[in-house]
């Protein structure tokens, strides 16, 4: 069995514990207003266009902007994204599934070739595997210092404007009738996306981080409608099974976002039958 103080005294499984609970806070909150507002699609979107941006960034490394971080490089194309989708006269022109299904795979196009151009013997650059399925355990402090600053950018934004968030979410011809700047309130939501995206990219990696985002808030959906619930709800939710997640890895030698994920995707399918259960419960009851 694993021997949970012991581990806590490694640096690097310190580390990888604080760095999952900080996306976990980010993604519960940011994810339950993805879920409720249908913006899966979207996220995975801007989450794939942000290779692209890994990719630059590993590339100018190697003409000499040693500072170009991958993940600010993430940050970059992902908010780019994010604006690009929020756009009036995109939104207004093209078919919003077509624009997200472009940028996906052009995104992931641009990382893919700007990762070739790179001399491995000149920057030191992740595996794919690590970039498209997440690597945790080789998390710094100062991506600790990046996610946690992100984390509390969100949770700060999503405080302050809740009310108007909340009325969105649920009803945007209301909200613009209240008086509320929809369009720049949506764009600001598409870019909480973007920094969330580029949190988890770090703990799970590129292709799973809709898992991540939407598993847990997915959940808590089934069991309450009021967006504060569900949020804080998906945040304690999450914050639980990514840790439970990082140390069954550690135990089994697995790879940590696959591990996690998989978890996330078991508690889901036990919810949906722990909801069908209770429900059949209830009907036979009242029957």
């Amino acid at each position: 069995m694993l021997d949970v103080i012991e581990y806590l005294g490694v640096p690097f499984i310190q580390r990888m514990l604080i760095a999952g609970i900080l996306a976990a806070l980010a993604c519960g909150v940011i994810g339950t207003l993805v879920v409720v507002r249908r913006n899966v699609f979207i996220a995975g979107g801007i989450s794939h266009t942000s290779f692209g941006g890994i990719g630059f960034a590993y590339y100018m490394q190697q003409l000499g902007w040693s500072w170009f971080d991958p993940m600010l490089g993430a940050v970059i194309f992902s908010i780019g994204a994010a604006l690009f989708l929020g756009s009036e006269p995109i939104k207004r022109r093209f078919r919003e599934d077509s624009t997200i299904g472009v940028i996906w795979v052009i995104g992931m196009a641009m990382g893919v070739l700007f990762l070739n151009f790179v001399d491995r013997n000149k920057v030191n650059v992740l595996s794919f595997e690590s970039i498209l399925f997440g690597n945790i355990m080789l998390t710094s402090f100062q991506d600790l210092v990046i996610m946690g600053s992100v984390g509390v950018f969100i949770i700060l934004f999503t405080i302050f404007w809740f009310k108007d968030i909340e009325m969105l979410a649920f009803d945007d011809e209301f909200a613009s009738i209240s008086g509320i700047r929809v369009t720049l309130l949506n764009t600001a939501i598409l870019i909480m996306i973007a920094l969330t995206v580029t949190i988890l990219i770090k703990v799970v990696g590129v292709v799973l981080v809709l898992a991540m985002l939407t598993i847990p808030a997915a959940i808590m959906n089934l069991f309450t409608k009021r967006l504060s619930m569900m949020m804080i709800s998906a945040t304690i939710l999450s914050i639980i099974l990514t840790t439970m997640g990082n140390l069954l890895s550690i135990e089994l030698d697995t790879p940590p976002g696959a591990t996690i994920v998989m978890l996330m995707g078991a508690a889901f399918i036990l919810s949906l039958f722990g909801k069908w259960i209770y429900t059949r419960v209830v009907s036979i009851r009242a029957g």
